[in-house]
């Protein structure tokens, strides 16, 4: 992988930064819920506290809200020293998303919907017309972009215009800027038209990406027109290897990671054994940390064991960006359990 080396920001992530209202209290119905805290989420904002946290140098392209949840998004960046020039504050009276998470077990967490009749539980999530889902392709900072090696953006940005182009066109000045460009998939069907949708927005921004970040859910969303029964990750991986891109990371749960490479490499990752309270934000953390461990050059195992370690660690706290560990915990968490996840 050619990654620029020497720039002032190692890391830019792209797509909505709102709010997390967090039970204070697991194993109870939202009725029974005492109280909640709040902090700052959404995937592009907990992978980017992550990555701030364990001592990349960040900042956040995106769009919130003229009121107090976006003035706490810019306070809670800046106290984390993530780069904030790239956050534009909407001017429509839009208001940030929120999501509003219920924990009555970690198997109900971190779900958005229900089959059937049944009552849903799981996370709330609130997310029409939101400021995010507004940033316009013009207000896509160039030059804080250019100060970048890398740029991370969230799949869920191109379920909606203008965020759509936006992203679209951060990959556009990304490719003119030789800024390295990622795609996490983050697969939310809320928001798309239909799966044929998503699917041909998907296959367009990954013939711009140098690196793709997804569980098997994620490429099948992906591969629904062009492969529909496949459930083979090798085969997921060689598919965007062949249109260009250079490496891919399958997550599968319980089974670890495995990252394909342009070169041919196969490289897994097994998992670490945790007692997980929930299971929302632990695909975050192991994003944080697999992209720490590739800009600072330490071998794609070494960045999927500390992303594993990250994600094994956010999975045993409520919350999701707070829940991010820094790099001493991390590290710890990895070199205690490297053995359980050689292959």
């Amino acid at each position: 992988m050619q990654i620029i080396r020497e720039r002032e920001i190692d890391l830019l992530l792209a797509g909505r930064a709102g709010i997390d209202l967090n039970t204070t209290c697991a194993g109870c119905t939202f009725s029974e819920i005492p109280s909640f805290t709040k902090s700052v989420g959404g995937s592009p904002a907990n992978i980017v506290q992550g990555a701030a946290r364990l001592g990349l140098k960040t900042g956040f392209l995106g769009k919130i809200s003229r009121d107090g949840m976006g003035e706490y998004i810019l306070e809670t960046f800046r106290k984390a020293g993530i780069r904030t020039e790239g956050v534009v504050v909407d001017q429509t009276g839009a208001r940030n998303c929120i999501a509003l998470t219920e924990i009555i077990s970690p198997e109900q967490s971190g779900g958005y919907t229900t089959d059937g009749e049944a009552f849903h539980h799981g996370t709330y999530l609130y997310r029409t017309g939101t400021a995010d889902l507004l940033y316009a392709p013009e207000e896509v900072d160039r030059t804080l972009l250019g100060q970048a090696r890398a740029v991370l953006l969230s799949g869920t940005a191109f379920s909606q215009s203008p965020s759509r182009e936006a992203m679209f066109e951060i990959l556009r000045l990304a490719r003119e800027l030789g800024v390295w460009t990622v795609l996490d998939i983050d697969y939310r069907p809320f928001g798309w038209q239909s799966r044929e949708e998503t699917a041909q927005c998907y296959a367009q921004a990954i013939a711009q990406c140098d690196m793709v970040i997804g569980n098997r859910e994620e490429f099948g969303a992906v591969e629904y027109l062009t492969m529909p029964q496949n459930r083979d990750n090798a085969k997921s991986a060689r598919a965007l290897i062949e249109q260009g891109v250079q490496l891919v990371i399958v997550k599968d749960g319980a089974k670890g990671s495995v990252g394909y490479t342009a070169e041919g490499d196969v490289v897994p990752c097994g998992s670490i054994p945790t007692a997980a309270i929930k299971t929302f934000g632990s695909g975050d953390a192991y994003a944080a940390g697999l992209m720490y461990g590739l800009l600072r050059e330490k071998g794609l195992t070494y960045a999927m064991q500390l992303g594993t370690a990250c994600a094994s660690l956010a999975l045993t706290t409520i919350s999701c960006g707070d829940a991010m560990p820094d790099f001493a915990a991390a590290e710890a968490h990895r070199a205690a359990h490297e053995g359980v996840m050689m292959p």
